[in-house]
């Protein structure tokens, strides 16, 4: 997907309901931050404004290198990101995954993780007086004690708890990308509406293509940049969709269900199911 379009999925995500009530109770039990990243330009896609580290927002308002905080640079690390500041504050970003690609980040911290030393207050006090962002050392100070501190363990086990949700972001972000659009083009459109309504019969690249009025080849190459998938993966994670929902609220076999969403071999489904979802899809129906 395009960069702009990555962005409209990852503001959709944090608009959504599963990200909304995570964010209230995460606030409420940790007192801490959370924040939606971009990948590639670092800004905000959702900012949690209410529970900022005072000194953090202080520097926010100030310095251009604290409203990045994270300094991803356009890498795409597949792991979480941690970064300490020089003032001793620690921020975390947990990769928000699409297909297996970082399209995003959940930031939480803006945390000590012990008590800041004379030397270590007097070391950052300086910095931002050098700095000229403000002239009163005990401004430093108060700012830098008001923020929360944690211990390693605490800390550790609220990265968990992010990099747990992480994983419900990112499947909510696959169906999100596979059942929404972003202004991709007409003949694409035409193509997936297609595809959706006749996801239980045989569907060919060159049948997809015509509904699309398009060659095979140029479909492809529109069809890979508006959706970031080829046809193939693209219908096999639209059928997994559908089959997580049948599993998840009727009593449909597994077999029935895969032949309900138009795999022709029940080996094949359970294949796909686990090559997408980490899980056979009776693993998944006990989970849910």
């Amino acid at each position: 997907m395009e960069q702009h379009t990555l962005l409209k999925l990852l503001e959709d995500v944090s608009h959504s309901d599963l990200y909304k009530e995570y964010e209230q109770a995460f606030k409420e039990v940790t007192h801490l931050p959370l924040h939606i990243r971009s990948l590639n330009d670092g800004g905000m896609v959702a900012h949690d404004r209410s529970v900022e580290n005072p000194f953090c927002h202080f520097m926010r308002q100030h310095n251009e290198s604290c409203r990045t905080c994270l300094h991803m640079n356009g890498a795409d690390p597949a792991g979480t990101v941690d970064h300490t500041c020089f003032a001793g504050i620690h921020v975390t970003g947990v990769p928000i995954k699409l297909h297996d690609k970082v399209i995003g980040y959940l930031q939480t911290g803006e945390v000590l993780l012990a008590q800041p030393t004379e030397d270590q207050l007097t070391a950052t006090t300086k910095q931002v007086l050098d700095w000229g962002l403000t002239s009163d050392p005990d401004d430093v100070h108060d700012l830098i004690r008001a923020g929360h501190i944690l211990t390693p363990k605490q800390y550790e086990a609220v990265v968990r708890l992010l990099e747990i949700f992480s994983r419900h972001i990112s499947a909510l972000a696959e169906k999100l990308s596979v059942t929404t659009e972003y202004h991709v083009p007409d003949g694409i459109r035409k193509s997936r509406d297609y595809i959706t309504d006749n996801l239980d019969s045989r569907l060919t690249l060159d049948r997809v293509a015509m509904v699309a009025n398009m060659s095979a080849a140029h479909f492809c190459r529109m069809f890979k940049k508006a959706t970031g998938m080829n046809f193939s993966e693209y219908v096999n994670r639209l059928r997994i969709e559908k089959a997580k929902q049948l599993m998840s609220s009727t009593g449909m076999t597994i077999s029935q269900v895969a032949y309900e969403v138009g795999f022709n071999s029940v080996t094949h489904f359970n294949r796909i199911f686990r090559k997408i979802t980490g899980s056979t899809p009776t693993e998944y129906r006990h989970m849910v």
